[in-house]
């Protein structure tokens, strides 16, 4: 394994636990590991004066950036701005290394399985903390540094990402490993007691049903016994505390309200009335919402913020990245299909209670969609050889 591969392998491992290991003005520790993967990758392309031409997603990515930059001129705070410009400037480099190292399925693979081992880091910490009794609100439980809401939805983006590498692996040891991250994922998303991440941690589930008969008969069996037991065992373990606010899911709902979220989104369509076209500003969320109801915070729904502070020109460019993601699940093969729509849709419903647009998982599925993309483009070969 070449050296920059395999600190991007670190680097992706790192965030789904990147809060719990702060390192000063370097902030979490992927900026730096992220930073050396970089380095080495230059000074690979130097030496051997190679690289690998960007496609389409690249280009589109590239694009919703330069209008974000472009957006500093009027932007409602130019530093909040400037701010976001470098977040979007760092998460695509992420993209770029991912494009330029990952060269195979078998490197695509590792990709995923290193972000669902960094899943296990989360899951273990908030287990230990909820068995210490440690909560970050009442009834709810994280992993060190996190946000319930954020950590839960990054543990359901491992789900399909572990059910396709269990259904792919040949090592025992690892495959179990990722069967066992079903079990204890979906039992630490309820520890954070976050209904937007329960309900996309099911939805991700449902990955299980859809490629179910890719399994030999002996283990549908077997996984039938371990998921049903894994169901009763989870439902039996989870804080009472926790299953009660799940369980105001339908009330928050009916209410309209969304623990508050009502407002924020009121203030949002107000930004976007009266900027529709070219935004206030990209990251000036919070300052134009300060404006409208004397609250700042974020949007809380992806889409709206995006609209809302990169116009209708941003919306579209980003909408051209989700089409290009909704093709390529369309067009790949049968797992992989059920795979992306699966994240994608988890990704989505998600989203639309968090500011997501900024959040590396985001990017990192972009990142594995522009590898898909490739394989797409090009006649099919056996997947574990296939170049990407």
């Amino acid at each position: 394994m070449n050296v920059p591969f395999f600190l991007l392998l670190i680097t992706i491992f790192s965030i789904p636990w990147e809060n719990a290991l702060m390192l000063g003005p370097f902030g979490t520790i992927v900026r730096p590991l992220g930073l050396l993967a970089f380095m080495m990758t230059v000074l690979a392309i130097m030496r051997n004066g190679q690289y690998r031409p960007l496609n389409l997603i690249h280009y589109v990515l590239l694009a919703f950036i330069l209008w974000s930059g472009f957006s500093i001129i009027w932007s409602a705070d130019p530093d909040l701005t400037l701010t976001r410009i470098k977040t979007y400037a760092q998460l695509f480099i992420m993209v770029w290394l991912i494009w330029e190292l990952a060269r195979t399925q078998t490197q695509m693979n590792m990709i995923m399985q290193a972000y669902v081992w960094g899943a296990w880091v989360s899951v273990v910490d908030t287990i230990s903390n909820y068995v210490s009794e440690e909560q970050v609100a009442y009834g709810r439980y994280a992993a060190e540094g996190f946000d319930p809401n954020d950590l839960g939805v990054m543990l359901a983006l491992g789900i399909p990402m572990a059910w396709y590498l269990f259904l792919n692996q040949k090592h025992a040891l690892l495959r179990w490993m990722n069967a066992a991250y079903l079990l204890f994922g979906m039992w630490t998303i309820s520890l954070t007691a976050s209904r937007t991440a329960f309900v996309v941690g099911l939805v991700a589930l449902l990955y299980i049903l859809l490629t179910f008969k890719k399994l030999s008969r002996g283990m549908k069996a077997a996984m039938a016994v371990i998921l049903a037991a894994s169901s009763i065992y989870v439902y039996q373990k989870m804080p009472e505390d926790s299953l009660e606010r799940i369980a105001t899911i339908h009330s928050d709902v009916s209410q309209g309200d969304l623990n508050g979220r009502g407002s924020f989104w009121e203030a949002g369509m107000n930004i976007v009335n009266s900027h529709p076209i070219i935004g206030v500003g990209a990251g000036a969320y919070p300052e134009a919402m300060e404006s409208l109801i004397q609250e700042r915070n974020l949007s809380h729904n992806t889409p709206l913020s995006i609209l809302a502070e990169t116009g209708l020109i941003g919306m579209l460019l980003f909408l051209v990245v989700l089409f290009l993601f909704l093709r390529v699940a369309t067009k790949t093969g049968n797992l992989e299909s059920m795979m992306f729509l699966t994240l994608l849709v988890v990704w989505f419903m998600a989203t639309m209670f968090l500011t997501w647009e900024m959040r590396k998982p985001t990017w990192l599925l972009f990142g594995l969609l522009a590898l898909e993309y490739a394989r797409t483009a090009k006649p099919a070969l056996p997947a574990r050889e296939h170049p990407l």
